[in-house]
């Protein structure tokens, strides 16, 4: 489902950062799809704002795939957390 890569314009100035997003994650793929779905909508409204909005659509978009990734992590460590406690559990 990757059609190339987001957020990548060659008229942004170099001062700014050069985003680079596909939509490819860490996380289960239930969810990567929601992610990749935002972030092509996040491109679209970046590319409609022009050069003004876009590095803050950018931010935003970083933002979008940190909370993904942390979202990731709090579900492996949930899912550690309960392997520990059924460890435990066998224990007692």
């Amino acid at each position: 489902m990757n059609e190339g890569i987001l957020f990548r314009r060659s008229s942004v100035s170099s001062r700014e950062p050069q985003p680079s997003f596909t939509g490819e994650s860490d996380m289960p793929s239930e969810n990567q799809i929601d992610l990749e779905i935002a972030l092509r909508k996040i491109h679209e409204l970046a590319l409609a704002d022009g050069d003004m909005g876009y590095a803050d659509w950018y931010q935003v978009g970083q933002l979008l795939r940190r909370a993904a990734g942390m979202q990731a992590e709090i579900d492996a460590l949930s899912k550690e957390l309960e392997q520990c406690r059924a460890r435990q559990r066998k224990r007692h």
